[in-house]
This record gives C-alpha cells, sequence and structure tokens, in this order.
C-alpha cells in the first residue's frame, strides 16, 4: 500500500516518523515522508490535522500527551504504539539534583502540570516564560548556563540521542499519553487503519486512551491541571489527580479499570464524574452566579435570507463587508487569529510572488519586509490585490469575477522560472503542485500560521446555542476546525462551505453542507445563499 506520512520538519519529528516508516516499510508498504513547516507543537498538531482531513497526506505520528484530548471527527488513531518510559526526567548543568537547585534556579519546561508539581517540591524554581523551542536548543542552553535544568518527558530525551544527560527521573505524575505514541488517520480509509492495526499494543491502546478519557470529561480551570495515570500491576488501574495551579490541595481519585477499551474508557469517565461530584470543576473559579430560568424557544429556521442571521466566524473583512452590502444580517467573529513565523528565508531570486490571502499581505507588512523590484505579483482575488496596492505595489494577475486559488491557477500562464509564495502554513499544497504542473518551479514560503483562540466570546456563543444563527460561512480548512472546536455544529444552522479545504475538512467530519462554491466572492456566496434559504434556482 502506497502510504503518505506527514510530519514536522525537525531533527526529533522527522526521526519519529522514520521508525514507524521502517515499521510500515518492513509489512510491505511503500511510505514516503512529507515534511510541513516547523511551527510549535499547538501550530503543529493542527497543521497535520488539517492535512490528514484535507488528503495532503494520509498518516501522522502523534505523542500522545501532546495531542488535544476531545476527539477529532472524521480521524482515528489507528495504532497505539507499545509505550516506552513515562517518566519526567531532569538535566542539570553539572549534576545537581533538583531538591538542591538553588533558589532562583530557572528551569524550562513547557508543561503547566509540571510547573506546579516541581513547585511543590521545589517553591524557589523560576521557568523560562517561553518555551517555544526545541528541546535540543534547551540543552545546549543549560550546557552554556543560560538556564540551569530542562524538565521534559525520558521518552524525549531518548528521542533526540540525549539520555545519557539524564540528572535524575523526578517522583511527580504525568500527563496522560505520556511515553506513547499515536499513529492517525482518517477514520474513511478503513484499508490503511487495518493496515495500521498489526502496530497497535492493546495494553498500550486501552491506558492511554482511559488516561484521556478521564481528562476530556473534565472541565477545569485553566490554572488547573490534571494527571492521569493508567498501568498494569497485576491489574488496570487508573489514578486521576486534580492539582491547582496555586498549590492548594487538589483532588485524587483511583479505579480498578476492565481491559477492554470501551469499559476502560466508561470507568474513566466515572472517575472524572466523581472528581467533578467533588468540586474538582470549581478548583480556580470565582463562585458561579444564579441563573435564571429563560423559557424562550429557539424559533425555526428562516426561508427570507433577509432575515435570517449570518456568521462568518473570521475577522471582518471582504466576504462580512460584502455580504452586508446585499442586505443581510452579518455577524463577523474571529475563531482564529493570526501569528507572524519567525522567517529565514527570503524573496530573492523569484520571478512570481503569489498571494493567496490578505493575511499573507498583512505579514508581509509586520515582518516589514520589502517586495523584490521588477518581481511580477498574483493576487486570489480582489481583496488580497487591493492590500497589495495599498502598500503600493502593482498587481500583475489577478482573476476577473470569481476569487479563489482554483480561479488563480486557471488563469496562471505555463512558462518557466521560480514562484514564491509566502503563504500560511497550513496552506494546501495542491496550489504549490497546480503550479508546478504548469512549469513553474514553486515553493511555499511560511510567513504565518493561524491559531485557534481559547474561547469564542460568550455573546456569539449563546447566540450560537440560542437560535441567533440561521447559517455559518465556512471559507477554509482550519476554519471549520476552529468552528467545530469552540461552537461545536449546531444541527439547526445551515453550514456552508466555500473551497475546497473548508468542503473537505467539513464531509471528514461528517458535518452537512448545505451549499457549497468554489468561488470566495461575496456575490457568488450571496447566490448560494439564496438558492439555499429561499430556494430560489433563478439566482444562479
Amino acid at each position: 500500500m502506497k502510504i503518505r506520512l506527514g510530519t514536522k520538519n525537525s531533527i526529533v519529528d522527522v526521526a519519529r516518523s522514520e521508525v514507524v516508516a521502517e515499521q510500515l516499510r518492513g509489512l510491505g508498504h511503500d511510505v514516503d515522508i512529507i515534511r510541513i513547516p516547523a511551527a510549535g507543537d499547538a501550530e503543529t498538531i493542527g497543521a497535520l490535522r488539517l492535512g490528514l482531513m484535507r488528503g495532503d497526506f494520509d498518516l501522522v505520528v502523534h505523542r500522545m500527551h501532546r495531542i488535544p484530548q476531545q476527539p477529532m471527527p472524521g480521524l482515528t488513531f489507528a495504532a497505539v504504539l507499545r509505550r516506552s518510559d513515562r517518566r519526567d526526567a531532569l538535566v542539570t548543568r553539572d549534576g545537581t539534583t533538583l531538591a538542591n537547585l538553588p533558589e532562583g534556579a530557572v528551569v524550562a519546561t513547557r508543561s503547566n502540570l509540571r510547573r506546579t508539581q516541581l513547585l511543590a517540591l521545589n517553591p524557589g524554581l523560576r521557568f523560562v516564560e517561553r518555551t517555544t523551542g526545541q528541546l535540543l536548543e534547551f540543552l545546549d542552553k543549560v550546557r552554556d548556563g543560560e538556564i540551569d535544568a530542562v524538565v521534559a518527558g525520558a521518552a524525549d530525551f531518548e528521542a533526540v540521542g540525549r539520555l545519557d544527560e539524564v540528572t535524575e527521573y523526578l517522583p511527580i505524575l504525568p500527563a496522560a499519553g505520556l511515553g506513547a505514541i499515536g499513529l492517525e488517520c482518517r477514520s474513511e480509509d478503513h484499508q490503511l487503519v487495518e493496515a495500521l492495526s498489526v502496530l497497535d499494543h492493546a495494553d498500550t491502546r486501552v491506558c492511554v486512551m482511559a488516561e484521556r478519557a478521564a481528562v476530556a470529561a473534565l472541565n477545569v480551570a485553566d490554572s488547573v491541571s490534571v494527571a492521569a495515570r493508567a498501568h498494569r500491576a497485576g491489574v488496570l488501574s487508573l489514578l486521576v489527580e486534580v492539582i491547582p495551579g496555586d498549590g492548594s490541595k487538589g483532588l485524587t481519585v483511583q479505579m480498578g479499570m476492565p481491559t477492554s477499551e470501551l469499559h476502560a474508557i466508561r470507568t474513566a469517565r466515572k472517575a472524572a464524574a466523581y472528581l467533578r461530584f467533588k468540586g474538582a470543576e470549581e478548583l480556580g473559579r470565582p463562585p458561579r452566579p444564579v441563573q435564571e430560568e429563560n423559557d424562550d424557544q429557539p424559533g425555526q429556521r428562516l426561508t427570507d435570507l433577509s432575515r435570517a442571521g449570518i456568521l462568518v466566524p473570521r475577522e471582518e473583512g471582504r466576504m462580512a463587508r460584502g455580504l452586508r452590502e446585499f442586505g443581510l444580517h452579518v455577524t463577523a467573529v474571529a475563531l482564529q487569529h493570526r501569528q507572524v513565523l519567525a522567517v529565514s528565508s527570503t524573496l530573492d531570486g523569484a520571478d512570481w510572488l503569489a498571494f493567496t490571502s490578505v493575511r499573507a499581505v498583512e505579514s508581509i507588512r509586520d515582518l516589514g519586509w520589502t517586495l523584490p523590484k521588477g518581481v511580477r505579483i498574483a493576487a486570489v482575488g480582489r481583496g488580497t490585490a487591493d492590500a497589495l496596492r495599498a502598500m503600493g505595489y502593482e498587481v500583475d494577475l489577478v482573476p476577473e469575477g470569481s476569487s479563489g486559488v482554483r480561479a488563480l491557477v486557471e488563469i496562471w500562464p505555463d512558462g518557466e522560472g521560480t514562484v514564491l509564495v509566502p503563504g500560511s502554513a497550513l496552506l494546501a499544497p495542491s496550489f504549490i503542485s497546480a503550479l508546478q504542473a504548469k512549469g513553474w518551479n514553486t515553493q511555499l514560503i511560511p510567513i504565518y500560521t493561524m491559531q485557534i483562540n481559547d474561547e469564542a466570546p460568550q455573546d456569539i456563543l449563546d447566540q450560537w446555542n440560542q437560535g441567533g444563527f440561521d447559517a455559518v460561512i465556512i471559507t477554509s480548512g482550519s476554519n471549520a476546525i476552529a468552528t467545530g472546536r469552540l461552537l461545536g455544529w449546531n444541527p439547526d444552522v445551515l453550514v456552508f462551505a466555500v473551497g475546497d479545504s473548508a468542503r473537505l475538512v467539513l464531509e471528514r467530519a461528517g458535518v452537512p453542507i448545505a451549499g457549497y462554491s468554489d468561488d470566495y466572492s461575496p456575490e457568488r456566496v450571496h447566490t448560494l445563499l439564496k438558492q439555499v434559504i429561499e430556494g430560489d434556482q433563478a439566482a444562479g
């Protein structure tokens, strides 16, 4: 079987993926590794999952303790490999143990769960404020005296070949899934799921899925962490501990656990329910105000587009403004935020620059870049072209009427030379390959990525759940994932997909699509809304 394995382009992640690839090749499969630009853990996980949903590749390799606990519709963990060392470990420059680190010693670790437990063991520690670097970078900083210590999973030290530098293993509780590797693919790829299942380690899967289920079932405050450890000591057992960040007393439960995954998950949820009953979700939160009962019932879906509430779950822009020009009631709210990336590449040597979004133009501005003189510039649509012109650049190629990457590809000339695409790290590779098929040496230069916000605005969430919206317009795959995570899918709200990325992700997540357009222009989206909501076939 041909398998495309997606991975973050870092030494550790590629090495981990190569191990899995070799196992699969040993089983007779043809495995290609596809690297995506390196970013932080959260951004990389989002990009890899988006790539799976979009069909950019077939399989990704995850460290299970890094993955969000809530399941991802349309994806499945076809295999969980035998767990390696789940202990947390300390590396110091001169062999000093945790207890003997002096007052003010600076420690690098990403996990709030670790930080809280470390402070309980040594209250004088300080932590690196930003830990977006790679583990190897922090180990080098310890060696060079820039920081005093690093705490990470023992399995991570082993993965980078630095296990011999571990000073001591720490007596702290682990995060759910620590030390385990999961192989994630699309649920619908039944042949691949079956092929990967031979690598699954039954005991590890049961333990990891129970740990994750317990954490997922608890809605704790941001300042509170949850540790979970399932293991076999004659029989399977599960320990879950809720640990407040302020050092106050937490809550613990331990239960025996069945050996089947289904029943182990049920046990985990029972453990979470017990902790919830004991007040786990109130820790670190102010007392809740008494809510008045609301007898209002949501109204029926409208068939008059002019009265419909339309949600555009992205920042205010051409789509929302354009739809309002047709008299529609449109609410635009960003569920993601743009993060400009640290970029070592330049745009020198390009014959063409292709801009696929206004966000890319804004990121060029934020980076302080000036586009090379003499380079030809293409824009995906009028909004992107206008943003470039506002910066003083002449746009040589832009689709007329329709907009979107497909429209830009259709008018792109055959030829030779170099095309650079300064854009999102999440950009679908189909655009790059389409230009390559026309003879161009085409390369993505990731200058920004999109991160999902921590939560949706409460007023938007209330409107979403109480019938305030009749339709939502999803314009990208990452937009679909953000909407599903922060709002959930309300069956009373019609979902419209714009672009192939949005459509593919929604379909694989099992979200019914009321209407689809490959044209991002507000005019075409308005026509689609009118056709579906009012049944106006003449509008097309």
